[in-house]
């Protein structure tokens, strides 16, 4: 993992991993730790780094695929994607302190469609989680009863989870990533869209028609806001290789 100042051509490494991956970061609220997912050939497992001390924490262990870690606003909980006890992609949730994670839980549960699938298996998967604005629900990708693709846009209630709402239905991808606005009235993410090249889109938790957010004739991806609202962090291979902008 790396910091760096924006306007600033220099970088600090904050992780020394031997033999392992480190990757998927998430800044706690008031900044002073990022949990992410580490690779070590084994599994995927969560960790945290106190980025004072440099002190870092395992969060998961057992072997399983832990990713894609996010904190709640007000920092006192934590929703990932992990295989664990399943094998399936599912919506994990807990809550994390000082002394890591407890009263981890499935947040969707196992689910099975009743549809016939091309090349995933017949049982649901959810993934690329992001809490809304007030920590009520959390924004993700499932594929219940979707044949092609990675499934559609939902959003789920944390305290409720039969409390679901579909955004949009469209054959989205891995990185699709919704990201509510953070004060709750739009929702980036990336997508094709009947195009050639994944761009950055608008709607709403509503499910307001789509609105293109970016164009070009290469990728961008991976968008996060600024906790201001006024600013978007992405990814693009525009100039060849993928690159922060």
């Amino acid at each position: 993992l790396w910091r760096q100042t924006i306007g600033v051509d220099e970088a600090v490494e904050l992780t020394h991993p031997r033999g392992a991956y480190d990757y998927q970061p998430d800044v706690a609220p008031d900044g002073g730790s990022v949990v992410f997912a580490r690779y070590d050939g084994a599994g995927i497992e969560l960790w945290r780094l106190d980025l004072a001390s440099g002190r870092e924490q395992e969060l998961t262990s057992g072997g399983a695929v832990n990713v894609e870690p996010r904190i709640s606003p007000d920092g006192r909980r934590l929703a990932w994607v992990s295989t664990q006890g399943t094998g399936h992609f599912n919506l994990f949730i807990a809550d994390i302190g000082p002394r890591g994670l407890s009263g981890a839980r499935l947040l969707l549960g196992e689910r099975r469609s009743e549809i016939a699938r091309y090349y995933y298996s017949p049982f649901d998967h959810a993934i690329n989680p992001a809490w809304s604005h007030d920590g009520a629900r959390i924004f993700y990708v499932g594929n219940s009863e979707v044949a092609w693709g990675t499934g559609d846009l939902w959003s789920v209630s944390v305290a409720n989870p039969a409390d679901r709402v579909k955004l949009l239905s469209e054959e989205t991808s891995w990185s699709a990533r919704p990201e509510p606005s953070p004060d709750g009235r739009r929702v980036l993410y990336a997508s094709y869209h009947g195009r050639q090249w994944r761009q950055l889109w608008l709607t709403t938790p509503a499910g307001a028609a789509p609105l293109p957010l970016t164009f070009g004739e290469f990728d961008r991806s991976a968008a996060r806001w600024s906790p201001d609202g006024q600013r978007i962090a992405f990814v693009s291979n525009e100039h060849g290789n993928t690159s922060l902008v």
